[in-house]
């Protein structure tokens, strides 16, 4: 396994939040407000999220061999009262390092056991509003092992979660019929393939 590592981090900038104060305390996640001081010494106010106990999370894209074809899910998205197109991603659990959390989730979602190839650094997906990070992990999936053969997924209480399987070949075809049905599609999927030249 192959682990991109970020370099020490350095202090750039003046810039730095000084305190918070929580605005809401929902179930799952924190409204607060923010003061910082910008690069003027000029402090400011912004409104966040946090994540109430799980601050970390995997987005894994899996790729199957020989096939060569990606795992993608679609689920129901409450916050955008969408279906949404995405590759399986989870929580960190306590304890847990980024390759355990990543072959419980694609299992947990997709039935599917595979080996974590490479791992990023921790990555912000929503700076302007999150403080949750995640960390893309790749995934080689073996199409002739038996469990995969026919993969049982294990979803949680309240996941509704379609499993497909396409080749690159396929994606631009697939991408615009879910457009056509009014499913939306995750940035980070989106992007990934779009850097694939395919879209």
């Amino acid at each position: 396994m192959i682990n991109v590592k970020a370099k020490k981090s350095i202090k750039f900038g003046v810039s730095s939040v000084h305190s918070e104060r929580l605005l809401y305390q929902g179930s799952w996640s924190n409204l607060v407000e923010l003061s910082y001081e910008d690069e003027k010494k000029q402090i400011r106010k912004w409104e966040g999220l946090h994540r109430k106990n799980n601050a970390e999370a995997v987005i894994i894209i899996a790729k199957m061999v020989p096939s060569e074809r990606y795992i993608i899910i679609r689920q129901f998205r409450p916050p955008t009262n969408s279906y949404i197109l995405e590759f399986p991603a989870g929580l960190v659990d306590p304890g847990e390092t980024f390759e355990q959390t990543a072959i419980r989730e694609l299992s947990e979602e997709t039935g599917f056991v595979g080996e974590v190839k490479m791992i990023s650094p921790r990555l912000y997906p929503s700076p302007g509003i999150l403080s949750e990070t995640v960390s893309i992990v790749h995934m080689k999936v073996e199409d002739n092992l038996p469990e995969n053969k026919k993969p049982v997924a294990r979803n949680e209480p309240g996941e509704f979660i379609t499993v497909f399987k396409k080749s690159l070949a396929e994606i631009s075809d697939f991408l615009s019929q879910e457009l056509s049905q009014g499913v939306k599609f995750d940035a980070k999927l989106y992007s990934y393939f779009l850097a694939k030249g395919v879209l």
